[in-house]
């Protein structure tokens, strides 16, 4: 065989402006398909290749639309680096940003198209961010998609990248051969050249070269360029109280460094002021110097706005680095002597399994000193997943339901759980006894609502002497809150239906207003919040009731998805992002509860004539097709039974109900409990027991655990901080806390 046919074929994902792609080429591999979301990552690829690039979100790419593309050509390696805002740059690092399932993205493709190999490249923090949660869980992931683990932290400037660039490297081999990590070194790999310093990589560029590609110099203002002149080659900015008054300010990562010319790069990081100062030269770097360091070729042009220039450039992968990982990966698939070794073994390949009892909360490190809480009426665990995912202690569950109770005890572990009617004195007594000598910081729960939606027009507002609290449909509201007066929380949170809100008249809610007054709860707050404002892929209006006894703010979570969002703003989520990969062939061997519904052959042909994201129209269905079969009678277009969801829109309410979730967005079936989980937003750990039946009534009652957990995350912060109304501090005003509140408060 000839070298071209013993190419090794790649395929790039979140490939950006293409650095980790160049390496692999240089080292010898053929690209069979690059991929990003970003439009200036395609624009660049189409400019410098003829490299095939599919535009989109990787959540929502399925392994046959990239068979398609490869003309059934599978990968031997796949590579790539997700964007690591959720974990490095999103500001607070909250867990519960969706951002962060982009690495579950990226191990679907890999288990759906099965390369021999993978690399992943990341953040160094990645490693250790939320005590190593997320490194253990992506590690699992891998692991568990029949690939040996291998993981470590590389130095760009290890492999002649003039630029100090840590980041973690994890790659998977489905060979049965030790793997060992690329030594250092400084050679020349096809047309990469190795250097040592910034002085060698763009002494050259000082000209105004504007022949060089991507060579543009951004105009400072007057104070900029006065601050720039302060700092000397290799150094900083000099401290605030040693500059002259009108241009102080404190040090602000790279954008106050300034290179030197006979050493290497500080980290080269995304945007458009980002860069370092050049060494000599009052500015910054331009998007060509910066391409420089990170070892670009010249010839090599990126597309779009100069701000988006400096994107591409600060987030790719070196290429002469990339290159050093390919050469090693390429001896480690080809090479029949090629041992490799176990120093950097993170996990063995292992089976998932599915069937065990586990403890979903054990990787989930909870301070000793956390505060605690209770989970009253806790269904399938959505309030206790995300209440202890943003730092909360679990105490104990409580439900009267027999398949919560398996769902419970196969998931939760030790956690404590009570079973039985809550209301009933015996139940009382017996959490009561187990939460002997405990203190408790908050208590959670959603009392089951169906005594209000069946209140219909029937009115007691002017009824004498009516009391809510008295009236047996209503005793499991105040069943809840009798377990608040004796315990005595320094918080609780409520939630159930909207319509809760507005039940007669809002006679009701304001008759629990007084209640919890009573219980000594004079600082409270409750509305209806849309769980799709918060990133939850489905639109969920739900009413949430706060109360607290310490003083400070009720801290409603400042929404940060829009159904008609600006510029700026991030749309509302689409299902596409979290079930597109359940619908690969193989995936019930991966992922529990995930068992479609057995459809005769005559509703899946009604269910192929319903668009996505539309109802059924009888009218346009053949007229062997508008009439049940048993029943003779016509059908008629029930709102979920035959609604289609959209992947690009947030899924509508899912209800609980054997046959009432929605059909899935482009198969002609109703989506599974899994998909349903997905939707949401339940980890897929959990495995719900019971029947299918059952299993759907437990997803369709629970609470989002990603809503909780950024309930949970803003109680946290509003106790760490202090934050008592009108003394918050103005970033948390405006950047974690909703407007709305302010505004009503005002």
């Amino acid at each position: 065989m000839n070298n071209k046919a013993k190419k090794l074929t790649f395929i790039s994902l979140f490939s950006g402006a293409g650095g980790f792609k160049i390496g692999l080429e240089n080292a010898g591999f053929e690209c069979l398909l690059a991929s990003d979301i970003l439009e200036e990552a395609n624009d660049t690829n189409s400019k410098n290749t003829n490299t095939k690039f599919l535009l989109k979100d990787i959540r929502k790419i399925t392994s046959e639309e990239v068979l398609k593309i490869t003309n059934g050509k599978f990968p031997d390696v796949i590579v790539g680096g997700p964007p690591c805002q959720g974990f490095s740059v999103m500001g607070d690092k909250q867990a519960s940003d969706p951002r962060n399932n982009l690495f579950a993205a990226y191990i679907n493709l890999v288990r759906a198209l099965k390369p021999k190999c993978f690399i992943l490249e990341n953040v160094k923090g990645l490693k250790t961010m939320y005590n190593g949660q997320a490194f253990r869980t992506i590690v699992d992931g891998f692991s568990e998609s029949g690939y040996d683990i291998y993981g470590t932290i590389l130095n760009a400037n290890d492999y002649g990248v003039p630029q100090n660039r840590e980041r973690v490297f994890i790659v998977g081999t489905r060979l049965n051969k030790g793997f060992s990590f690329p030594k250092p070194s400084h050679k020349k790999i096809g047309e990469l050249h190795p250097m040592k310093t910034v002085g060698e990589a763009i002494n050259d560029l000082q000209k105004n070269k504007k022949d060089i590609p991507n060579h543009l110099i951004l105009n400072h203002g007057d104070i900029v360029t006065e601050r720039y002149k302060l700092i000397k080659e290799g150094g900083k900015l000099p401290p605030p109280e040693d500059l002259p008054k009108h241009i102080r300010r404190k040090n602000f990562g790279n954008t106050y460094i300034r290179l030197h010319r006979k050493k290497p790069s500080v980290t080269m990081v995304p945007g458009n002021n980002a860069f370092p100062v050049h060494p000599v030269l009052n500015r910054s770097l331009t998007p060509r110097e910066a391409a420089r360091i990170q070892t670009f070729p010249d010839r090599y042009v990126f597309e779009g706005s100069r701000r988006m220039q400096c994107i591409l450039v600060g987030n790719a992968v070196p290429p002469l680095l990339g290159a050093n990982l390919g050469k090693e990966l390429k001896k480690h698939i080809i090479s029949k002597t090629y041992k490799g070794s176990k120093k950097d073994l993170v996990k063995n390949r292992n089976k998932i399994d599915l069937i065990s009892k586990r403890d979903i909360l054990k990787n989930i490190k909870i301070k000793k000193n956390a505060l605690t809480f209770i989970d009253l009426f806790s269904g399938a665990g959505g309030f206790t997943i995300g209440l202890a995912k943003s730092g909360f202690k679990p105490l104990l569950d409580a439900d009267f339901d027999e398949s919560v109770k398996k769902t419970h005890k196969f998931n939760f572990g030790d956690l404590d759980y009570v079973h039985g009617d809550l209301s009933s004195p015996k139940i009382k007594r017996e959490i009561t006894k187990r939460l002997r000598d405990k203190k408790i910081n908050v208590i959670v729960g959603g009392p089951p609502c169906q005594g209000f939606s069946i209140f219909g027009n029937r009115r007691f507002v002017n009824t004498k002497n009516y009391d809510p609290s008295s009236d047996p449909r209503n005793k499991l509201v105040f069943t809840f809150f009798d377990y608040v007066k004796k315990f005595n929380p320094d918080w609780f949170v409520m939630e159930n239906v909207a319509g809760f809100m507005s039940l007669d008249d809002g006679f009701f809610v304001k008759k629990l207003e007084s209640y919890v007054k009573k219980l000594g709860y004079k600082n409270y707050d409750y509305r209806v919040i849309n769980t799709a404002d918060y990133g939850i892929p489905q639109k969920r209006k739900r009413f949430i009731f706060i109360g607290n006894k310490t003083d400070h703010l009720i801290p409603w979570p400042k929404p940060k998805y829009f159904e008609n969002p600006k510029d700026w703003q991030y749309p509302m989520r689409g299902v596409g992002e979290v079930i597109t990969d359940l619908a690969e062939k193989d995936a019930q061997k991966y992922f529990g509860n995930h068992e479609p519904m057995n459809h005769s052959d005559e509703i899946k042909e009604r269910y192929s004539y319903i668009e996505e994201g539309k109802k059924m129209d009888v009218d346009k269905l053949p007229e062997k097709l508008k009439y049940a079969k048993f029943t003779g009678k016509k059908i008629k277009n029930f709102s979920h039974v035959y609604k289609r969801l959209h992947r690009d829109e947030p899924s509508m309410t899912l209800v609980p109900g054997h046959n009432a979730f929605p059909i899935h967005p482009y198969l002609n079936r109703l989506i599974t409990n899994r998909e349903a989980a997905r939707i949401q937003t339940f980890p897929d750990e959990l495995i719900f027991q019971g029947s299918s039946k059952e299993q759907c009534t437990q997803i369709g009652n629970a609470f989002p655990p990603v809503m909780a957990q950024k309930i949970g995350e803003m109680i946290q912060k509003t106790i760490v901080n202090d934050w008592k109304p009108g003394k918050e501090s103005n970033l948390a005003k405006y950047s974690y806390l909703d407007k709305w509140y302010f505004d009503e408060k005002a």
